[in-house]
């Protein structure tokens, strides 16, 4: 009875995640009209700035800020979205604004859970004399990786905990007693407990772009909490909650029931997982869920029965104790990779559209090495499949003079270390495969990010020579790379060399380069831009206490 309860519950929360789908949505929200349009001259200050995406977005405390002539706020700071619009976000400006440029910044989350920036100026009356600066929301890059972190204890919990409870109902019913195998699914438990509130309590600061001291920041926890991305993650904690209490009164539940735990609490987690990434946004929405679900649950049941397999079962040398639960789990193992094949081509076809994309963007950097580690543990697999079968089936020889059989546990001791060679390789593959997972759903899909141009040049500033190495991200991001060197190509060390980027044709920047020396002459350095266009980076070189020189280069980032 109680497991028809727990079961019963479970698929009422997976029923109840899947009708959180909505309509199809694009791939990542973008804006598509402003009011105030982008370089509109207005004889008169406008009473708000209204902002329209092409799908409903989350708006943060701060996600639309407008910055006057002087570079202080010209805005109330109440946002909102207008006339109830999901997909709009607005903010009152001051009464009577004096006449000049005006720039307007906005952060958003999308329906895939991720930040989207961007920003543009306006004009009252007249151009302001210079430049308009403000602070952009760079984020933390503390707090990327916390939260990337986050998201590699959820994947490794859900393998070690629900996939770790499959291997012992469906494979090794024997090894409920085996200390190793327990503590080893509890600890997945845990694992997935804590992956799961600090991908909650990081999202705020990550969707506002702070830093780890807003990870309290009630505003912002509230925020989270009322989107997909927060519903998923309390739903998945009910569901912790459930897997507690199947793994605590498993022995009160009917075999027959127990059987079907594992695939109910893996689908409805897989769920979670989905509606927390790129599945919860873009075409054929629920498609992609049910994929993405799929392909989560199959790399829990994989990886999970292989370190219960290598951290419990294969320690020791009882070989005809092993011949049982090996094989089932191969079978096993066989059927979830290949669900993770037809998987992940689906989910590579719905973000990756192109090679340039895939070869040029950091999603694409990181698919490319996810799917390298990918092919590479399925080899893996393969051999470990053909050692199963030659493990736990040997072929057992006569001895000449005696014609005394063999013991097949010491023929097959051979066998089984080979196994457990094949076994570890696989399962070290698999964890950078859930690496490179986290990282995925934390980036911007590849489809949604222009290909970036690198943009090189040498530059003749004073008396020195500059080698410049300009590469964008894809991501409104910039690495620059600088090379100093003298009239003769020897790398030189001149007192001070900056950086700084300026958009002209929208009056943004200065923006100044933090650059980090790399080496004698070396520097570089990363800067966020808030807009794409068609921006100037500046070299300045300072060779003494008054002299120094500048030099520009244009680079288009996307």
């Amino acid at each position: 009875m109680l497991l028809r309860w727990l079961i019963a519950l479970a698929g009422a929360l997976l029923a109840g995640l899947v009708l959180v789908l909505g309509p199809p949505a694009s791939a990542h929200a973008s804006l598509e009209s402003s009011d105030p349009a982008a370089d509109t001259v207005l004889t008169t200050s406008p009473a708000s700035v209204d902002l329209v995406f092409n799908e409903a977005i989350t708006l943060l405390p701060d996600s639309v800020r407008v910055f006057g002539p002087d570079g202080e706020r010209a805005d109330s700071g109440a946002v909102s979205h207008a006339h109830g619009d999901g997909a709009t976000a607005g903010v009152d400006l001051r009464p009577d604004l004096p006449d000049g440029t005006y720039l307007v910044s906005y952060r958003v989350v999308s329906a895939d859970s991720h930040p989207v920036e961007g920003a543009y100026t306006f004009v009252v009356g007249h151009p302001s004399q210079g430049s308009v600066t403000a602070p952009p929301a760079d984020g933390s890059r503390v707090v990327d990786v916390a939260l990337g972190l986050a998201r590699w204890l959820t994947y490794a919990g859900s393998a070690l905990g629900l996939g770790g409870l499959a291997f012992l109902v469906w494979c090794w019913p024997a090894g409920w007693s085996e200390r190793r195998a327990r503590a080893t699914v509890f600890a997945g438990v845990g694992v997935l407990t804590l992956g799961t509130l600090l991908a909650l309590l990081l999202k705020g600061p990550y969707d506002a772009g702070t830093g780890l001291g807003d990870v309290t920041d009630r505003r912002l926890l509230r925020e989270v909490l009322g989107t997909t991305y927060g519903r998923a993650l309390d739903a998945r904690l009910l569901l912790i909650a459930l897997l507690v209490l199947v793994l605590t009164y498993r022995e009160q539940i009917t075999p027959r029931l127990l059987r079907l735990a594992p695939g109910v609490l893996l689908a409805a987690t897989g769920v979670t997982f989905a509606l927390c990434g790129h599945a919860a946004a873009g075409s054929y929405r629920p498609i992609a869920v049910v994929s993405d679900t799929v392909h989560v649950s199959a790399m829990s049941l994989w990886l999970g029965g292989l370190t219960l397999l290598l951290g419990a079962l294969l320690v020791g040398d009882r070989q005809e104790a092993m011949t049982s639960p090996v094989l089932r789990f191969s079978t096993v193992a066989t059927a979830a990779v290949t669900l993770l094949i037809a998987t992940g081509i689906y989910q590579t076809l719905r973000e990756v559209r192109s090679w340039e994309v895939l070869l040029h963007t950091h999603y694409g950097h990181v698919l490319v090495v996810k799917l390298g580690i990918v092919a590479l543990a399925f080899f893996a697999a393969a051999g470990s499949r053909a050692w199963v079968w030659q493990t736990v089936n040997p072929v057992v020889p006569v001895h000449a003079s005696t014609e005394a059989p063999v013991s097949p546990v010491a023929d097959g001791r051979p066998r089984l270390r080979r196994l457990r060679a094949t076994v570890t390789a696989e399962t070290a593959m698999l964890i950078g495969v859930l690496v490179a997972s986290a990282m995925l759903v934390t980036s911007n899909p590849a489809v949604s990010e222009p290909a970036p141009h690198p943009v090189s040049a040498d530059l003749a500033v004073g008396p020195d020579h500059v080698r410049v190495s300009a590469v964008p991200d894809g991501a409104h991001r910039l690495r620059v790379t600088l090379d100093v060197t003298d009239r003769a190509g020897r790398p030189t060390e001149p007192p001070e060399v900056d950086a700084s980027l300026t958009l002209a044709s929208s009056q943004i920047g200065p923006l100044p380069i933090a650059l980090t020396s790399t080496g004698r002459g070396q520097r570089t350095g990363v800067v966020s831009v808030p807009v794409s266009g068609d921006w100037q980076l500046a070299v300045t070189v300072r060779t003494t206490a008054i002299d120094e020189a500048t030099a520009y280069v244009e680079v288009p980032i996307g």
